[in-house]
């Protein structure tokens, strides 16, 4: 007589037997276990998802439904969905959707394709240092026109490199490239896009000088690695706040300008993809706390610069 599977159930500590015909969203609703599954077990949302942690061996392949929305919302592969996976053995799973607040978060992670996972990138961080006044001194129309200008020429250069704007605090401004995108051309996409920026903020100097105004001037670091980002705000899917080393090391090389009296640094790690093309001025040591950072002062780069995915597919297609 064969043995029937079991599923174990957290954190709700249950032991069910389950039917190798039924899935295990039937196996929990059966067992009295309260499973959110907004769409009704029809894979239309991912309200329903678990994560196996023993047993994805006994877990039946995903459907081709199932494939397309993991591959939207980024699903390790551990991560299933109830209403879809069935169990040829036992296995042990938790549920991740708990309650209201999980469903608002699964909600928006499947309409923007915006989920909590790894992504190796380049950060760049945008400072305006130099006018620290600027906002105190100024009429406020004057303010709202010059900094309207300032963010909205950033942000074509920024997206004419494949780069997303993650988030802006006050002056500073923290942009991603290889966020939607990723190639080993990322770090060198934010470092062309950098030095863009500041001719930008060269000819925005002129209308300010005219203006009377004292000159804006731009203050940038860039490193690159792996990053996790979260939603700020769940509504905006644009606003997101990158967690880890990477988003550290970055301000700690933006701020060093101000010491070092540099403008744009970036990291070794930057720096090994972009050698061959960059003109370097100082090389600098950089020490917090417990961590010691070699930093390359970038003046220029050489030869052609890479543009995003979707900018060169235009390019071919109008024959530029």
């Amino acid at each position: 007589m064969n043995k029937v599977p079991t599923l174990i159930c957290l954190p709700d500590n249950r032991l069910l037997e389950i039917d190798s015909n039924e899935t295990i969203l039937d196996a929990l609703l059966k067992g009295d276990i309260a499973h959110i599954s907004v769409c009704g077990g029809k894979a239309n949302c991912s309200t329903c998802r678990i994560m196996v942690l023993d047993g994805i061996k006994n877990c039946s392949p995903p459907t081709s439904i199932e494939q397309a929305l993991a591959k939207k919302l980024d699903f390790p592969f551990h991560v299933r969905l109830a209403c879809q996976t069935k169990l040829s053995n036992s296995a042990t799973i938790r549920r991740l959707v708990l309650d209201e607040g999980d469903i608002d978060l699964i909600d928006h992670q499947l309409t923007t394709g915006a989920i909590n996972t790894e992504r190796n990138v380049a950060l760049l961080m945008a400072n305006i240092r130099g006018a620290t006044n600027f906002d105190e001194v100024n009429f406020p129309y004057d303010i709202v026109y010059v900094m309207g200008r300032y963010f909205s020429q950033m942000q074509k250069i920024i997206e004419k490199y494949g780069g997303t704007i993650s988030n802006v605090m006050g002056r500073k401004m923290l942009v991603a490239f290889g966020l939607k995108e990723f190639d080993v051309s990322a770090a060198e996409r934010a470092t062309w896009a950098a030095l863009e920026m500041f001719k930008s903020v060269q000819e925005l100097n002129t209308l300010l000088n005219q203006m009377r105004y004292r000159p804006l001037n731009l203050s940038m670091g860039i490193h690159s690695g792996s990053v996790v980002f979260v939603p700020l705000v769940a509504a905006q899917s644009t606003l997101l706040t990158p967690l880890g080393e990477v988003a550290a090391i970055v301000n700690l090389l933006e701020s060093a300008n101000k010491l070092k009296g540099t403008q744009l640094l970036v990291s070794q790690d930057v720096y090994q993809v972009i050698k061959n093309q960059a003109r370097v001025g100082n090389q600098i040591i950089l020490k917090e706390k417990e961590t010691t950072l070699q930093a390359y002062e970038i003046l220029a780069m050489q030869g052609t610069p890479p543009l995003s995915k979707m900018l060169r597919l235009f390019h071919v297609v109008n024959g530029f």
